[in-house]
């Protein structure tokens, strides 16, 4: 084989292995990317968010855990909450609310200081399930930023500035809480996540115009999260706990 020959076969072959590569790489960049995010949070097909949001820390416990998702939920459909003893807190059946969309469970009561594991399958029409995951944590040291009401029976809540006057309370089961609109201008109470509202519907009012009111009456303890959907931009956000 003379020089020219050689000059001829290493480009081509060199062509020849760069092709194999490309066509491997494009292979594996058509495979669906692990839905994985920080800390460990595993995204099942569908999945939009939840109550608590994953790395959420809460002053008290929550009362329920929802999951939100963008397609019908099915019977078989699932969720568990373990602490790191690996103690299971939920406790009744998973509920499929919110037009099938939304994965419900509640939790007991008397949960601890520390992080959650939120294990849960969503199984849809075609009887297909996946799983997923994410955490929260309970850190009831902060909850000194929390004003303590109670005692009381009722409670007003007014809706002024473009902030609710008293955005962390703490109330007795068996309160109930009034907001009031004092601006010029709609505003709404309505339970986390936004857009969805789906963690306790009852403390979801419609638009209230200057001078309306929305109550609710709160009995099972722990930590309740709301916002004003017009202006959750602006941090119209607020937190009331439910404790003995």
């Amino acid at each position: 084989m003379n020089n020219s020959s050689l000059k001829i076969l290493i480009p081509a072959a060199v062509v020849t292995v760069l092709i194999i590569l490309g066509f491997i790489f494009f292979q594996q960049a058509r495979l669906p990317a692990p839905e994985r995010s920080d800390g460990g949070q595993v995204k099942s097909a569908h999945f939009v968010d939840s109550t608590p949001l994953h790395g959420e820390t809460y002053v008290a416990q929550p009362v329920n855990t929802t999951i939100n998702f963008n397609f019908d939920l099915q019977e078989g459909s699932k969720i568990s909450v373990t602490s790191a003893d690996g103690k299971e807190w939920t406790e009744g059946d998973a509920l499929i609310e919110d037009q099938k969309t939304a994965l419900k469970k509640n939790l007991k009561q008397d949960m601890p200081d520390g992080g959650y594991r939120v294990s849960y399958t969503a199984c849809w029409p075609d009887g297909s399930c996946h799983e997923g995951q994410f955490s929260f944590k309970i850190d009831s040291t902060k909850k000194s930023e929390y004003q303590d009401l109670r005692g009381k029976k009722e409670l007003t809540i007014k809706m002024k500035e473009v902030k609710f006057d008293q955005n962390k309370i703490i109330i007795s089961p068996g309160t109930e809480v009034t907001w009031v609109n004092e601006d010029n201008f709609g505003h709404f109470v309505n339970t986390e996540t936004h857009p969805e509202h789906t963690y306790y519907p009852e403390q979801n009012s419609r638009e209230l115009t200057k001078g309306k009111t929305y109550s609710v009456t709160f009995q099972t303890p722990g930590q309740y999260n709301y916002h004003c959907s017009a202006h959750v931009p602006e941090g119209m956000v607020a937190s009331l706990i439910v404790s003995n």
